[in-house]
């Protein structure tokens, strides 16, 4: 509401009361104000020109304006105590820093001020959301199934965009495979030559397990160091000799004859019976040096992905189960696992796609 009488016009009554040509009480009547009024303005106003009480009013406005100033200031500072050392890097967290400073009390328009933003960051609606909300159903749907999934060889997967999966991936939380610690190669380690072409080395190993009642369960698996697809995997309660060279046998007729086959040195491998096999079926064999697992990396990366995603996720109540299941995790492995060494395509399409280049090689390169 207006004020009645303005500072000009107090000073002029209170001038009036000064010269005493009528007592304060009948100046108030004239005035038709009380007499507690006009104490107030005398203890106020008292003793001052015109120009003075100008001169005050605009103190008491410019106090009170540096007032509201510093309380928002402080409200900012508490604000800004709240947000910590967090990066305003993407619009949603401008708009959640905006929201932080707007509930301390201070208006949207200064808090943007403040911040050096853009007005049209708080009015902008996101319209994103709604368009991630089918990919990322996608994506928590098929995370539990293929547990050591990143989010590159999911988005290649799932035939989705690596960068958005990226960005899905780390609002939805989901956890990137750790690492297992990998042994150290030793500094005089020789490495052992490297398939150019399918069939050319094909890597063996055991993997062991146990099944629900505590009966051993033992594998063999077979894999082509070039395509990385996995030839078998032979289950049985114990495999010997024997059945490695039945394995190989068998594998010979779908697949060819390799020109190597490496492996450790296993006594099922370095058995006589296998060594006479191969030198008969001029098979090279290619022994990798004792106590050098990462020699023979193909397969024991492999043989990592068998146990992380299938064997230790089951339990199997009988070998027979066992070997069902197996089957069926090799069959996904080739078709559907999608490889980096070949730009995320799985084993078996690397193998359909290959084609024999102009120059022969002979199967190996240093």
């Amino acid at each position: 509401m207006k004020k009645r009488f303005t500072d000009e016009q107090i000073i002029g009554i209170l001038r009036e009361a000064e010269v005493g040509a009528m007592s304060i009480k009948a100046l108030c009547k004239k005035h038709n104000l009380t007499e507690q009024t006009f104490f107030r303005w005398r203890n106020k106003f008292g003793g001052l020109d015109v120009p003075d009480a100008r001169r005050l009013k605009d103190l008491e406005s410019e106090n009170a304006r540096l007032k509201r100033l510093v309380a928002e200031q402080m409200l900012v500072i508490d604000g800004m105590k709240e947000i910590g050392p967090k990066k305003m890097m993407t619009p949603s967290e401008r708009r959640d820093t905006v929201q932080v400073l707007v509930r301390r009390g201070i208006s949207q328009r200064k808090a943007l001020r403040y911040l050096g933003l853009s007005r049209r960051i708080a009015s902008y609606a996101p319209r994103q959301a709604a368009k991630d909300q089918a990919v990322a159903e996608r994506l928590l749907a098929a995370s539990p199934k293929v547990p050591r999934f990143g989010y590159r060889r999911m988005a290649a997967w799932l035939d989705l965009g690596e960068a958005r999966v990226r960005r899905l991936w780390r609002q939805l939380g989901l956890n990137i495979p750790r690492r297992r610690p990998r042994r150290r190669r030793s500094g005089n380690d020789i490495r052992l030559p490297g398939a150019v072409r399918p069939n050319a080395v094909w890597s063996y190993d055991f993997v062991h397990d146990q099944m629900a009642d505590g009966r051993a369960l033992k594998m063999l698996c077979v894999i082509d160091e070039y395509t990385r697809e996995c030839l078998a995997i032979e289950v049985g309660a114990s495999l010997r000799a024997q059945d490695v060279i039945l394995t190989l046998a068998r594998l010979m007729r779908i697949y060819g004859k390799p020109a190597f086959v490496r492996s450790d040195n296993g006594a099922e491998f370095t058995a006589a019976k296998v060594m006479r096999w191969l030198r008969d079926a001029a098979i090279g064999p290619a022994f990798i040096a004792p106590g050098s697992p990462w020699q023979n990396g193909f397969v024991e990366s492999f043989n990592g992905k068998l146990r992380d995603e299938l064997l230790n996720r089951e339990w199997f109540l009988s070998r027979a189960e066992a070997k069902v299941l197996i089957e069926r995790w090799r069959q996904f492995y080739n078709e559907q696992w999608p490889h980096s060494a070949h730009g995320y395509k799985p084993p078996a399409t690397v193998r359909r796609n290959w084609s024999e280049p102009d120059t022969i090689h002979p199967g190996l390169t240093a």
